[in-house]
């Protein structure tokens, strides 16, 4: 299961091309966090093991298409650098941060492992409309 992400970073590097001329940069920011969201979702209502391979593959397509996407958004910008800088080092906060919550509300909390995806959805679906509304200059479709 672990691996499973991979498997859908790697189609979407495979695919980003093809997406992005076909959606444009606000077609990858919407499908992105809507692979997520779908994957949370099924996640949390605690399917059988082979669906959350599944899931969990779409999970990782999502993160490879937003991970490819905001790269080459925020390299375009201006203090391009900079920039990189701190959306990589919110992306590493995440990673710290996220596996300590989802600990403790297990250990401490006593919830459910899947508990921690009702989390996961409701921090997804407050990013969906942000992404479908921001606005990425001329190549905007």
């Amino acid at each position: 299961m672990f691996l499973s992400p991979l498997v859908g970073y790697v189609a979407s590097a495979a695919l980003n091309n093809l997406i992005h001329v076909h959606f444009g940069q606000r077609g990858v920011a919407v499908i992105g966090p809507t692979c997520h969201l779908i994957a949370y979702i099924v996640i949390a209502l605690h399917p059988p093991y082979p669906v959350l391979v599944l899931v969990f593959i779409l999970a990782g397509f999502g993160n490879g298409l937003l991970d490819a996407g905001w790269n080459a958004h925020v390299g375009n910008l201006a203090n391009a650098n900079e920039v990189l800088g701190f959306l990589h080092g919110f992306y590493g906060l995440g990673a710290v941060l996220s596996p300590l919550i989802a600990t403790a509300m297990i250990t401490r909390a006593d919830l459910t492992w899947y508990s921690f995806y009702y989390v996961m959805v409701s921090v997804c679906a407050s990013t969906c409309v942000p992404c479908s509304k921001a606005d990425f200059g001329a190549s905007l479709r």
